[in-house]
């Protein structure tokens, strides 16, 4: 088993460290480490294995330490562990597992350091364990970075089910006095066929709980799945559709007050004081205004109430070091750091870039500061109950999110419960790494204590929400190829000034003999947090783009150059074969003057390629027919995965054509949704989606469709004579 350098590097900028903080504690406390009954601590009811909980009436209990946001992973979850559990869909059961500590996810840091190395034995006990010591102590309960199904449902919920279902098995011989071998599930008991005895799960669950969990279960073989692999119906469609899905939002607590938010100009601004206070005290049932971070909060009886007052608030706001910012400014200092060698990061090399010949092929890309622009805007509601404080808000890691309450208000953990809720879109806001994110969660905490501790709930409007967010970054990079005579490149040379904390995410996959990447990774004043496809996001459009101008240079088509590109085997070769196939691909300018435009690229564990036909109406892209091909692994619901899709290409055609933060005067000059465009239904193309069928482990879905269209679409725009090399394309 090989960790290499990094992979720790990854696992350090994603989680902090997790493997070094689990082993930290020591191998004996380690190797003892009984997760399960942490976990079942915290439970009523028989707690058979990790995540798998089994009632008296053999109904089961899946606890998910993954919060909803719109991605479904709770239906995959229910599936996967209904499968290796041999029981009827109607007997499944997904539920929020509790805010508590026996139930972080170190399988989510295991995930990104390990990747696909397979362990076994006492050093699988061993370093599975220091991840979950390594996931208490960061208060890992983290949903993203397409972890849900592929790390905790396939690596840990599957094995865990399956680790049930022994147990099951050997409690049931024991009890009908028969060798196990004899026994078959069948609708959640476990029969003896040739006396026709049986024993239901839940009779069993008590006495299997007692057994120690089997280290390496036998999981399902494929050929006998019932679950996995079909499009069963979200459980949770229904309550949206009709409205009952109760968000953080919704939350609602009797005798609840409401905060509103006005913000300061600047990022990351301070409030001196409120000019006009009791001017705001005096309007009708408020109750309190105070300075908060980064504005002013005003509570009141309702929340339109609190909304007007806050608007009407007058503050002085302390002068701020990077007032002179702006967007130009901010990227005069990044063209200029990508001149300065000493400042770079090398992220890949191979061979020899300073020494190749031929024909040369520079280019330079940018891509703006991205907001999340979740529909539904940050929240967070806070009362005392049961001689506890509750906080109650949606949220990618509420493990963290209590932590933080926490230590904000000076209390312990059995002094502090938290309420997760269904999630209206995150898209990486709600993620909750560190701190910083949690600026709402401390405005509410604050306006909270200045209403004298009565129920409240902090709703953000759409302007505070765009300028207080943490944002995608800005990134530059600059490009140089060299073709040998046969147009194939012999030289691929990258700098960029941009994110890069999973370097497999950002370097190309052409096997071009002679690479060097490099990047300057320097923090701005400019908040940061995850943005869908995390760096894909950005490196995408450059690689895609580039490539896309080498096959141009080298006149030869765009999309066969790529197979040509790529090693024998590499599973892009497919995809890229597949959307020319589903397409009817077509270089060059098509009939009806529009033209095609393909990406293809590799993320999180699944390998992605996208064609766009394009159109150019008064100066401006019209986006037509979109075709995406899916190489995920195992798919364990189609339906499932191919709506991620076409979310996910939605997502990215915004960001291609519109998405924007333009920060002025040190601040952020967009306030809604009229100046941070949308998709909408008439911008909306065709989405076609076919998914390859690999009986592989599952790879990552929900951030896997949003970076292609960017280059997609600017390489058919190439076509058609006008190549965009910066986003976004329309504004």
């Amino acid at each position: 088993m090989s960790v290499t350098r990094r992979r720790v590097l990854i696992a350090g900028a994603a989680v902090g460290g997790g493997l070094a903080v689990g082993l930290a504690v020591g191998l004996a406390t380690v190797n003892f480490h009984d997760r399960r009954a942490h976990q079942a601590a915290d439970l009523e009811g028989d707690l058979v294995a990790l995540w798998v909980q089994i009632r008296p009436d053999s109904t089961v209990v899946v606890l998910s330490p993954h919060t909803e946001m719109g991605q479904g992973a709770h239906l995959g979850l229910a599936q996967i562990v209904a499968e290796e559990l041999d029981i009827p869909w109607e007997r499944i059961e997904v539920r929020q597992a509790p805010v508590e500590t026996g139930f972080s996810n170190g399988n989510v840091i295991q995930g990104f350091v390990l990747a696909d190395q397979k362990l076994t034995g006492f050093f699988q006990r061993v370093v599975e364990n220091a991840f979950f010591l390594g996931g208490d102590l960061l208060t890992m309960q983290m949903t993203g970075g397409s972890t849900s199904l592929r790390f905790t449902g396939w690596r840990s919920m599957r094995v865990a089910a399956a680790a049930a279902k022994q147990m099951l098995f050997a409690a049931a011989a024991a009890e009908l006095d028969v060798n196990v071998t004899e026994l078959v599930a069948e609708d959640a008991h476990v029969v003896h066929e040739s006396s026709g005895r049986s024993l239901s799960y839940g009779a069993l669950a008590p006495i299997a709980a007692q057994l120690p969990v089997p280290q390496s279960p036998v999981t399902k073989d494929a050929s006998m799945y019932r679950h996995v692999g079909k499009s069963h119906v979200r459980p949770d469609l229904a309550d949206k559709v009709f409205g009952t899905t109760e968000y953080g939002i919704d939350r609602d607590v009797s005798g609840m007050q409401f905060a509103a938010i006005i913000g300061t100009q600047q990022i990351r601004g301070s409030v001196v004081s409120i000019e006009n206070e009791a001017d705001i005290l005096a309007m009708r049932d408020v109750a309190a205004v105070t300075i908060v971070q980064e504005g002013v909060a005003v509570v009141a009886d309702n929340p339109w109430r609190a909304q007007q007052a806050a608007n009407a608030v007058k503050f002085v706001e302390a002068p701020g070091p990077n007032a002179a910012h702006d967007t130009a400014s901010l990227r005069a200092l990044m063209e200029a750091a990508l001149d300065d060698d000493e400042r770079m990061t090398e992220i890949m090399s191979r061979g020899d870039v300073t020494t190749q010949t031929g024909k040369t092929v520079e280019a330079s890309y940018f891509v703006p500061f991205l907001a999340h622009a979740p529909m539904e805007p940050m929240n967070g509601t806070l009362w005392r109950e049961g001689g506890r404080v509750h906080g109650a808000s949606g949220g990618q890691n509420p493990l963290m999110t209590k932590n933080f309450v926490m230590k904000t208000l000076g209390l312990t953990a059995d002094q502090v419960a938290f309420h997760p809720h269904t999630m209206g879109g995150s898209f990486g806001r709600r993620a909750a790494g560190g701190d910083d994110m949690h600026n709402f969660i401390n405005q509410a905490i604050t306006a909270w204590q200045a209403a004298g501790e009565q129920p409240l709930k902090l709703t953000w409007s759409r302007e505070v929400e765009t300028r207080q967010d943490r944002y995608r970054k800005q990134a530059v990079a600059r490009y140089r190829g060299v073709l040998a005579e046969d147009g194939r490149p012999v030289s691929w040379q990258a700098d960029g000034y941009a994110e890069v904390n999973i370097p497999d995410d950002a370097v190309t996959a052409y096997a071009i003999p002679n690479l060097l990447q490099r990047t300057v990774h320097e923090e701005t004043f400019v908040p940061y947090a995850y943005w869908r496809s995390v760096e894909a996001s950005i490196h995408c459009f450059f690689n895609e783009s580039f490539v896309d101008e080498l096959a141009q240079a080298a006149e030869a088509d765009p999309l066969q150059y790529r197979i040509d590109l790529l090693p024998k085997g590499h599973r892009l070769r497919q995809t890229l074969a597949t959307a020319r196939d589903m397409s009817g691909w077509q270089a060059g300018v098509l009939p009806d003057g529009s033209a095609m435009g393909v990406a293809a690229y590799e993320l999180f564990g699944s390998a992605c390629c996208q064609v766009a036909r394009v159109s150019i109406i008064d100066d401006k892209p019209v986006v037509h027919e979109v075709w995406c091909a899916l190489d995920c692994g195992l798919v364990i619901n189609p339906n499932s995965v191919e709506a991620q899709m076409q979310g996910g290409m939605i997502f990215g055609l915004t960001a291609a054509l519109y998405g924007v933060i333009d920060i002025e005067d040190g601040g952020v000059k967009q306030s809604n949704f009229h100046d941070y465009r949308m998709v909408k239904l008439a911008d909306a193309p065709r989405l076609h989606v076919k998914l390859i069928e690999r009986n592989e482990s599952p790879g990552g879905v929900g951030e896997v469709a949003v970076p292609h269209l960017s280059a997609a679409v600017a390489n058919a725009m190439a076509v058609l004579g006008k190549r965009p090399r910066e986003l976004p394309i329309i504004g």
